[in-house]
């Protein structure tokens, strides 16, 4: 792209880069809310929600990498994304932990934030790593749904009642 278009539209690389960024955030937070409005389970919502995150990392698997990248290696854009969209991302996860601790669902004595940052980290790794372990891990391409419904169910399992 033509650097004076990124300048005339963006008003600069740097505020470029924001809104990739918030664009994507904004795809979790709008899947939140999609979520939100169902009447399943909480642990049915959860599972939906790792699912979700599955699809979109098939459909768009570069750009959320930038999330992940800004995680690891915070650029100016850290404070003000995390506190602004990354910290929304994390409270819903948490939520639905609390709601399947409140309904039984989820051992009572689980710290809804730990198991949160737990299932976020599972994803994390697995999306920022799987190219380079697929064989390792024996892993398709196109499989990434399978992978995160069978390490869902295994640390859940540990988890719930």
């Amino acid at each position: 792209m033509n650097s004076a278009a990124i300048s005339y539209y963006f008003g600069g690389k740097k505020n470029l880069y924001q809104e990739v960024l918030y664009t994507q955030a904004e795809k979790f937070l709008k899947l939140q809310n999609t979520i939100r409005a169902r009447k399943e389970s909480p642990l049915t919502k959860l599972r939906i929600y790792v699912d979700s995150i599955a699809e979109m990392q098939q459909a768009q698997p570069y750009n959320i990498h930038l999330i992940y990248r800004e995680l690891l290696t915070p650029t100016f854009m850290c404070d003000s994304f995390i506190k602004n969209r990354l910290y929304k991302i994390h409270k819903f996860m948490s939520e639905l932990v609390t709601e399947a601790i409140a309904d039984g669902s989820i051992h009572n004595n689980m710290q809804p934030t730990h198991v949160a940052f737990t299932l976020e980290s599972i994803i994390v790794f697995f999306f920022l790593t799987h190219d380079q372990i697929r064989d390792l891990g024996h892993f398709e391409n196109g499989t990434e749904s399978t992978y995160l419904e069978e390490a869902l169910n295994t640390y859940l399992s540990s988890i719930t009642n």
